[in-house]
């Protein structure tokens, strides 16, 4: 092999080595910036969940307290209907 030859494959290694280690570089890149665009979307994904949560309390303590409302007139006026009942056998 003559000196040309060996320079000529050399530098076609050499080529070859940048492309790759360029390649490696760029897809590492890329790569960061999928990181970095994911972890945005999950921070984005994990504000809305709260938000969402939050007003589903709010609407669920509402609707809680009018249960509770409902619950102690009905409450009531079992009581009442249970003191006529007793009234009208004692009278009897």
């Amino acid at each position: 092999m003559t000196d040309t030859q060996i320079l000529a494959i050399a530098v076609s290694f050499a080529g070859a080595f940048l492309a790759v280690l360029t390649g490696v570089l760029l897809n590492n890149s890329r790569l960061t910036d999928i990181k970095e665009i994911t972890q945005r979307e999950i921070i984005n994904a994990k504000e809305l969940l709260r938000a969402e949560i939050k007003a589903s309390e709010s609407s669920t303590h509402t609707d809680i307290a009018e249960l509770r409302t409902t619950v102690e007139k009905q409450h009531s006026e079992l009581l009442l209907k249970i003191s006529e009942l007793e009234n009208r056998r004692v009278i009897q």
